[in-house]
């Protein structure tokens, strides 16, 4: 499993306090033709797809993170598994700094989060997972996308080709 983790320009202060939003909430009605906003979507070698909604709090002075969201997993448009997905901790956070550079509100931030997190099926099955946040705001590095990819070890499946959906940081305090 591999997760790429981009350079951020921006130091993450560790004191600060996260919200993060993963294809969900208020980005919903930003969708523009090309690309939909909720929810994110993400895809595999093989064809499969995952979709992801959630929220939550990083604070990256402990590794924390929570919150959670739900999952639909797909293969070829036909519904394999869906759930819910939490938030078990933060790996790392690495800040792009305010988007206030493309003109939005200051406490609005872009950045790269990766979280340990727990995937549990309507089944009962549960997997361990990681999902990667990225949130194509303030000084984007080179190979920075918007979106998430979700890695599952047990199951095989690296959901790392992002398709569609917004994420955002909202800088707390």
């Amino acid at each position: 499993m591999a997760v790429s983790v981009a350079s951020a320009p921006v130091a993450a202060s560790s004191v600060i306090v996260r919200q993060y939003l993963i294809g969900t909430g208020f980005l919903c009605d930003l969708a523009r033709p090309e690309k939909l906003a909720c929810p994110a979507v993400s895809e595999a070698e093989n064809g499969d797809t995952i979709e992801v909604t959630g929220e939550g709090t990083l604070r990256p002075a402990g590794d924390k993170a929570d919150g959670g969201g739900t999952f639909v997993h797909k293969h070829h448009g036909k519904v394999l598994g869906r759930g819910t997905w939490e938030a078990v901790r933060l790996i790392s956070f690495a800040s792009y700094g305010s988007g206030s550079v493309q003109g939005l509100p200051e406490e609005f931030e872009g950045g790269l989060a990766v979280m340990s997190v727990r995937l549990t099926s309507e089944s009962g099955l549960q997997f361990d997972a990681i999902l990667a946040i990225d949130c194509a705001l303030g000084s984007i590095p080179e190979g920075a996308a918007e979106g998430i990819t979700l890695s599952i070890p047990d199951a095989n499946l690296d959901f790392n080709e992002k398709l569609s959906g917004f994420t955002l940081f909202i800088m707390e305090g």
